[in-house]
């Protein structure tokens, strides 16, 4: 939910706060009827045909749900400029006295590295407006993030009787099925490994390279493996040694085996993941059109395991390593800008007769800030090099600007016809990157997979959050799809670890970008999401950047 503007009247009848409940109940409902069915939400048409390249592509479905998606902006190249201010009152208009009751709450006394500490033990830990569970989600804090608490409750509930705290940098928790100030509780200790965010991926990722990846909650004995992977377990090992694991550099050493998981201790499961029926040591198969974030990667016995953010284990040998494509834009001071077409790509210099010498190459994607300058078939770059303007797909400078484009306001340009996003600073962009859009294109997005086209704001933001396909399409479950960013319903940018194919249309809807890029757009844009947080919704006090989708 967004959170509201707040307007604090006395004397509200009794009718009137029911009127309030019910609203308030109603608005989460839709929003949780959103965020279930997210970026996919809609079928995929009887009469197409299955692309077989498209059936990873995600769509979202992220635990916090979107804020409220009715705050488009009006036509972007005239009108107001965004209505975000007044649909916050209207909600607020609604409910006149929604907030009263928290008036009388006392000042503040939350440090920060302070002494008083409270952790998450689920996959979201809701931080509310207010300490009551009826007030808009600010955002969450996901299993294992520890973050700052007032010293003592400021106050009770009755569905939080061990209290709400104070957290930083604003907002309350409640101590009970999310959150414990017990550091030493199980689901805290196991999930020990942070998100690394401004990363291209925040974690490892794995994905099942068949139907015999089997999620363990314990480390299996050589017995235990056997007696669930089968009889072909032993040779399957022997061929497929950690050495020869292809993209095994990517995850690094592996971590000492920690208390939580020696001598068969059994792996907790936090609230909110995937609960599984147990069976001996194992939880079953995993999705083959799945994919895993990795905390950590433990050698037991000689065979390698990975520990996933919802608590499981898998055997890596089992997996596909990732390797997150290349980035596929870059920061720029202004256009024009180009970004470089193919490897090997000659850098010139002009001499004193003015005859280009080649003097280097330019990498395949890399991002050129140009001048303007040409010489002949060649561009001046801003760093004093010259390259081929056939060698570089160019990105002119506009020569109108929408309405929200002013001062030191942040939005975001995405061209579908150009499968391109420009970040801009008011009139100023700063930075250039490729994308994925739908694949209807400019065909109508309720009954195809093309992109909504508009203008909108980011209503949430998260870390990563879980995306999935409808079992009648492509019964794909992806874990941890970074840095998602949603700007209408189950629309959103986000990072995609799965294909290397930005510059074309390849999604169900949503913006594909490079992780790389989507990391660097997750800090630019605003909400801004608190570094131990793991998402966070827009609010009047902090409304989303503008995404202008268009042709």
């Amino acid at each position: 939910m967004t959170s509201t503007s707040l307007r604090e009247r006395s004397g509200q009848p009794h009718d009137l706060r029911m009127r309030r409940a019910l609203v308030w109940r109603l608005l989460a409902l839709v929003a949780l009827a959103t965020f279930l069915l997210a970026c996919h939400r809609k079928a995929k048409p009887s009469n197409a045909v299955a692309d077989p390249s498209a059936s990873s592509a995600p769509s979202a479905s992220a635990s916090l749900p979107p804020a409220s998606s009715s705050a488009e902006l009006d036509d972007p190249d005239g009108g107001p400029e965004d209505d975000e201010t007044q649909l916050d009152a209207g909600i607020a208009d609604a409910m006149p006295d929604a907030y009263a009751k928290f008036a009388s709450l006392p000042e503040r006394t939350v440090l920060f590295n302070g002494p008083y500490k409270i952790a998450a033990k689920a996959m979201q830990a809701w931080i509310h407006l207010y300490p009551d569970d009826e007030t808009p989600f600010l955002g969450y804090v996901r299993a294992g993030a520890v973050i700052d608490r007032s010293a003592e409750p400021v106050l009770r509930t009755k569905r939080c009787p061990q209290g709400w705290y104070e957290v930083l940098p604003r907002g309350y928790l409640c101590n009970g099925r999310r959150a414990t100030i017990d550091l030493n509780d199980p689901i805290v200790v196991a999930s020990w490994k942070k998100p690394k965010r401004g990363d291209p991926l925040p974690y490892m990722y794995v994905r099942p390279n068949g139907n015999k990846t089997w999620l363990y909650f314990k480390l299996p004995s050589k017995k235990d493996q056997r007696r669930t992977e089968g009889p072909t377990w032993a040779s399957h090992v022997a061929s497929h040694a950690t050495s020869r694991l292809v993209h095994i550099a990517e995850l690094g050493e592996p971590e000492p085996i920690p208390d939580f998981l020696a001598d068969g201790k059994a792996l907790p499961t936090p609230f909110g993941a995937t609960r599984r029926l147990r069976y001996n040591v194992h939880e079953g198969r995993a999705n083959p059109n799945g994919a895993f974030a990795l905390l950590s990667v433990h050698d037991f016995e000689g065979r390698l395991f990975g520990l996933t953010t919802e608590l499981d284990l898998l055997a890596i040998d089992r997996t596909d390593i990732i390797k997150p494509p290349p980035p596929r834009g870059g920061p720029i001071e202004d256009l024009p800008a180009g970004i470089v077409r193919a490897m090997g790509t000659p850098r010139y210099k002009i001499g004193d007769d003015g005859m280009p010498r080649k003097d280097g190459e330019f990498a395949r994607y890399n991002v050129v800030d140009l001048t303007g300058n040409t010489h002949g078939d060649l561009w001046e770059t801003r760093s004093g090099y010259w390259i081929s303007g056939g060698a570089i797909e160019r990105i002119e400078q506009r020569t109108s600007f929408p309405s929200f484009a002013e001062d030191t306001r942040k939005w975001l340009d995405v061209s579908i016809k150009d499968q391109l996003l420009v970040a801009y600073v008011g009139k100023r962009a700063v930075y250039v990157a490729q994308v994925s859009t739908g694949l209807g294109e400019m065909s109508d997005p309720t009954k195809t997979f093309a992109t909504v086209r508009g203008a909108f704001t980011i209503k949430s933001k998260h870390v990563t959050a879980t995306m999935t396909g409808s079992a009648q399409a492509d019964d794909y479950e992806l874990s941890d799809v970074p840095y998602v960013q949603y700007f209408h319903e189950g629309y959103a940018l986000h990072g995609a670890f799965w294909h290397n194919d930005f510059g074309r249309v390849r999604s169900h809807g949503c913006v594909n970008l490079s992780p790389a890029d989507a990391a660097w757009l997750f800090e630019f844009t605003d909400p801004v999401v608190p570094p131990e947080w793991h998402g966070a919704n827009a609010s009047a006090d902090e409304p989303g950047t503008v995404v202008y989708v268009r042709y």
